[in-house]
């Protein structure tokens, strides 16, 4: 039980739900009522948009898709509506203070940190390839400025050597989901729910991600790299490097420790099953990679030891 709610009456809080999380939703939708559904426009890609939108068909839940222009033009909606608290996880657009501000309740933040400490996009990656042992989810009262509104609740949650950005994401929202239910289940409509100010002396802030960004430099270390790697892995874009004209997109490796190669970037062993690459202090060992040419195709090309990746 979350310290200092008691148990809700027998009539469900009315929710609505901004987001682009279906575990979310679906704990939202086992403790409440929700009385709308926001997510992404379509993109033709996104399964997660499809998956939200099959569950709120299924229950009966209307779903609205707006553009970030799009989006005031719901705020009398919202008002009619008359939802208790509003819940973001994962959405796309900033929500204005028009609507943000709507629920007598507020509305509230999943962020996958322990705010105030990586405030921002992206910091699932960011944790990990900053080698973090640690980071967390916060539920916090949604403001005008990003991610600072006061907290309402915190769990950490442990960042694992193994992990990939994928299966740290999940065990976040695993444990997001138990926060957001107990808070449901426990809250009383005649009380307020009270936040505690974020220390924002201690505050880190990460900007979105870029592409570039996954460009490996084989002068690091293999920490780093490996780092970097896990960090990007599928459903990501993926860390890449470049053989001649040709992108190396590399999903799987692990570190093998070996001092006896100067040069970073070489391909040591070529293998069936995996390449070898030289760092600055040991090898990686590439278990699973694509190589995509310049009309974006995968394709298969001849590697041998002594080239070299850039």
């Amino acid at each position: 039980m979350v310290t200092g709610l008691i148990e809700m009456s027998v009539f469900p809080l009315s929710v609505v739900f901004f987001g682009n999380n279906l575990e979310v939703l679906e704990c939202l939708d086992s403790v409440s009522n929700i009385v709308a559904v926001f997510t992404r426009p379509d993109d033709g890609s996104n399964e997660n948009v499809n998956s939200i939108k099959k569950f709120s068909a299924f229950s009966g839940i209307p779903v609205f898709q707006p553009s970030k222009k799009e989006l005031y033009d719901h705020a009398d909606f919202l008002q009619k509506a008359d939802p208790d608290i509003i819940i973001v996880c994962g959405y796309k657009f900033i929500i204005p203070k028009e609507i943000f501000s709507i629920p007598r309740n507020g509305t509230i933040n999943i962020h996958p940190s322990m705010l105030p400490r990586y405030r921002g996009q992206h910091v699932i990656n960011w944790a990990i390839v900053n080698g973090e042992l640690e980071t967390g989810v916060t539920l916090h009262f949604m403001e005008e400025t990003l991610d600072t509104g006061d907290i309402i609740v915190q769990k950490s949650v442990p960042i694992c050597f193994e992990d990939t950005a994928k299966e740290l994401h999940d065990r976040i929202y695993k444990e997001a989901c138990c926060l957001l239910k107990e808070l449901l289940k426990y809250y009383n409509k005649q009380d307020k729910l009270q936040g505690k100010k974020q220390d924002s002396s201690v505050a880190t802030f990460f900007k979105p991600r870029k592409p570039e960004d996954g460009h490996i430099d084989w002068s690091k270390s293999s920490v780093e790299i490996y780092n970097l790697i896990r960090a990007l892995s599928k459903p990501w874009p993926g860390a890449f490097s470049y053989f001649k004209n040709h992108k190396v997109v590399i999903w799987k490796a692990h570190i093998e420790p070996d001092l006896s190669e100067i040069s970073h970037g070489k391909l040591i062993n070529v293998d069936d099953d995996y390449i070898s690459v030289s760092t600055i202090d040991g090898q990686i060992i590439i278990t699973e990679y694509e190589i995509i040419s310049a009309d974006k195709t995968i394709k298969s090309i001849l590697l041998k030891n002594g080239d070299f990746f850039t």
